[in-house]
């Protein structure tokens, strides 16, 4: 589900980021995705302070079984200037049969403009199966998430994020999406659930995502600058 990894529980742009690149990079060659959103929500976690946001990917597909990218969205830390988060990301991905489809990947993330860059360059090992374009499930596991953004300070640690989503075609390129995740981050001493429900529609190479998303208390906890459990996204992303 916001983010274009097709992580609709993610539904705002850091989760969309990676999902645009799953769709376009079945094909060889170059593709990309420019976006702009309300809100840049990553796992029921705002990280522009709940405020507008854009991002970009930009990526290679090498045949139909591997994919190496470059994304970045904008992020805005509690009292510092607005930066941007950069993940760079290898997946290979599978062709099980007709219905089922699967990937492994790997992504490094970095914060460069941010004042604790040097405790938020992690990294994540993650895999999903999905179904007809429908049903997708997915984990993400990684040993060095950081707890920078909550009460603890900046120590790293274990981190894993799982996720169910669903995909409802309704008329033409009209769609509804529901999806639901919980996240574990050791180093922050916190457990939480997200989730969403929206629509989408596609007109020519632009999709736009509409969607409510929502967590529970404990995520407040990790500091990004909004405190909101519930809020409406909207955005806008370009295929190329």
């Amino acid at each position: 589900m916001a983010g274009i990894r097709n992580d609709r529980c993610s539904r705002g742009i850091a989760g969309l980021l990676l999902a645009a690149a799953a769709g376009a990079a079945q094909a060889q060659g170059w593709g990309g995705s420019l976006g702009y959103g309300t809100d840049n929500v990553y796992r029921g976690v705002s990280l522009s302070s709940g405020r507008p946001a854009w991002l970009a990917d930009l990526h290679y597909g090498l045949g139909t079984d591997w994919v190496v990218g470059l994304g970045a969205s904008q992020e805005r830390p509690p009292f510092q200037d607005a930066g941007a988060q950069y993940t760079l990301y290898l997946d290979r991905r599978w062709q099980l049969d007709e219905d089922w489809s699967a990937k492994l990947g790997l992504i490094h993330y970095e914060s460069p403009n941010n004042v604790w860059r040097d405790e938020l360059n992690y990294n994540e090992l993650t895999a999903a199966i999905g179904w007809r374009g429908r049903w997708r499930a997915s984990l993400a596991l990684s040993p060095d998430t950081p707890g920078v953004f909550s009460y603890l300070g900046a120590p790293t640690g274990f981190a894993a994020a799982a996720e169910l989503s669903y995909r409802q075609p309704l008329a033409g390129r009209l769609a509804a999406d529901v999806g639901l995740g919980y996240a574990r981050l050791h180093a922050a001493r916190l457990d939480y659930a997200y989730g969403n429900v929206g629509l989408s529609y596609g007109i020519g190479d632009v999709y736009v995502y509409t969607s409510l998303l929502w967590a529970t208390p404990d995520a407040t906890q990790y500091n990004t600058g909004s405190t909101e459990r519930r809020r409406w996204v909207t955005t806008m992303v370009w295929n190329f």
